[in-house]
C-alpha cells in the first residue's frame, strides 16, 4: 500500500496506473471542475509540486475519491486569494486550463467562494493521479458545520493510504 505523499517521489511503478480517465486533467480544460484543492506542497529540493484534490464533488472525475497532480522540475507557482470570513475554506475549481508550450506543462485554476483563488504553475512534466482514500464517507465533511477532528478524519491527506485507480502522465521536456 502506498501513500499520497508517496506519488510525489519518482518511481518509475507508477506508470503501471497509467489508463485514461473520464477526462484529462493534464490536457483538457475544466477536468477538474468542481473539485476541492485540499492541500499544496512544495518539495523545493527536488523542484516538484503536488495539489491535493477532493474529488467526491467533482463533475468529471466520478471514478475515485481523491486526486493528486504531481508537477516535476517546477518553474512557476503562485497562489493568489483574497481574505475569507471563515477558518477553512472548501477551495472549489470553478475552471482548471492546462497548456502545453515550449516544452513545458502549465496549469491555471480559478476557484471558489467568492473572492476566489489562483493557482498556477509551470513545470518540466506533470502526471494526475486519481484514487481512493479507504474509509472516506461518500461525501466531504461540512466545512461549516463539523469540528476540525471531524473535517480532517472526513479528508484524505498526504500520509493517507491510497489505491491508484488510474493515471496519466505528460512528459513535456525531453529528459523529463
Amino acid at each position: 500500500m502506498i501513500t499520497v505523499e508517496d506519488l510525489l517521489l519518482p518511481s518509475p511503478g507508477l506508470r503501471a496506473y497509467g489508463a485514461q480517465p473520464e477526462m484529462d486533467p493534464l490536457t483538457e480544460d475544466d477536468a477538474l471542475q468542481e473539485a476541492q484543492l485540499l492541500d499544496v506542497r512544495f518539495d523545493a529540493l527536488r523542484l516538484t509540486v503536488g495539489l491535493l484534490f477532493e474529488l467526491r464533488l467533482a463533475l468529471q472525475l466520478r471514478e475515485a475519491n481523491t486526486g493528486v497532480l504531481v508537477a516535476r522540475g517546477v518553474r512557476e507557482l503562485s497562489w493568489s486569494a483574497g481574505s475569507r470570513s471563515t477558518d477553512l475554506t472548501a477551495w472549489t475549481v470553478d475552471g482548471s486550463v492546462p497548456h502545453n508550450e515550449n516544452r513545458l506543462f502549465g496549469l491555471r485554476l480559478g476557484m471558489w467562494p467568492a473572492p476566489g483563488a489562483q493557482l498556477s504553475l509551470v513545470a518540466e512534466s506533470a502526471a494526475f493521479f486519481a484514487g481512493d482514500v479507504p474509509g472516506l464517507a461518500e461525501i466531504p465533511p461540512d466545512y461549516g458545520d463539523d469540528d476540525e477532528g471531524t473535517i480532517r478524519a472526513g479528508l484524505a491527506g498526504w500520509d493517507s493510504p491510497f489505491t491508484p485507480v488510474h493515471a496519466v502522465f505528460l512528459d513535456a521536456a525531453p529528459g523529463a
